[in-house]
């Protein structure tokens, strides 16, 4: 895997800008799904991200089979999952269950890559999760629906093995891995998309709520996500899920006008408490 060198605050912004456009892709996405089907949502979606990534690709090089895994568990599985749990579930909801990734992740490298796992990583992941959990069900339990919520977790386990396929690719954070590994989810996405209504309606909102979720959410987030892992590794990057929620909130807040609580300041503090205990963990490691 290319290593990408940059200093200080700088090699955060990258994930930063990812996380923004992904937490706000949640709304977006429950707007899509309100028109088309689940499943050839996620299919158009990706095939915008085709079409834009493609003037910029230079090998062209389609098979690989870790691009092939990468794009059928971090594309098609995963949205096959979430894009089903908003029919049932909030935005919130399913972004919160989400988040549960970066524990998955920790536990899943620490197991089968061996990787240097402290208590620091964990403490720092469930005080993170819990700050996600409190910011999001603002201090009462949130209306849970167990279909939604159970097709969301799925999610997060696709994210997981998305990722361990990602760190398999050598070159993992060019526009050619990007295409490859959005092809191969285009293509995997056919069987599932064939058993739905393919029709497309015309209407203002989801139409522009599919462009943003093709153009920045997929052909630029993956690209920006896979170079984050680059820059600051793939445990780091993951973390940042944990923001997601916090911005898929403060989208919908935009919808209902609801004000910042105490539960909602006191979860985010929690969360960036959680994920500085966590990058101690992982500077330690590495000394």
């Amino acid at each position: 895997m290319n290593k990408i060198k940059m200093s200080g605050i700088a090699k955060y912004l990258p994930v930063t800008l990812v996380t923004i456009l992904w937490g706000m892709s949640f709304v977006a996405t429950k707007f899509v799904v309100s028109v088309f089907a689940p499943f050839p949502a996620a299919l158009y979606r990706f095939t915008i991200a085709l079409i834009v990534l493609l003037p910029f690709t230079k090998k062209r090089k389609i098979w690989d089979i870790n691009a092939f895994w990468a794009g059928f568990w971090g594309i098609t599985m995963y949205f096959v999952f979430e894009n089903t749990a908003l029919i049932y579930t909030a935005p919130t909801n399913a972004s919160v269950i989400v988040s549960s990734a970066p524990i998955i992740y920790t536990i899943f490298t620490h197991v089968f890559h061996k990787t240097s796992t402290t208590k620091n990583h964990y403490i720092g992941s469930v005080i993170a999760f819990l700050g996600v959990a409190l910011v999001v069900f603002n201090g009462r339990l949130a209306k849970m629906n167990p279909i939604g919520d159970i097709l969301a977790f799925g999610s997060a386990l696709s994210w997981v093995l998305y990722t361990y396929y990602i760190m398999k690719i050598e070159e993992n954070n060019g526009v050619d891995s990007i295409f490859s590994i959005t092809f191969w989810g285009v293509v995997t996405l056919l069987p599932f998309s064939l058993f739905q209504d393919m029709s497309i309606t015309i209407e203002p909102k989801s139409l522009i709520s599919l462009i943003y979720l093709g153009i920045l959410c997929s052909a630029v987030g993956y690209l920006i996500w896979n170079k984050s892992i680059a820059l600051i590794g793939d445990r780091s990057t993951t973390n940042f899920v944990y923001f997601i929620p916090v911005i898929t909130m403060l989208s919908e807040s935009i919808f209902i006008k609801s004000q910042l609580t105490l539960y909602n300041i006191l979860g985010t503090l929690m969360l960036i408490i959680g994920l500085y205990i966590f990058e101690r963990g992982e500077s330690h490691g590495k000394k």
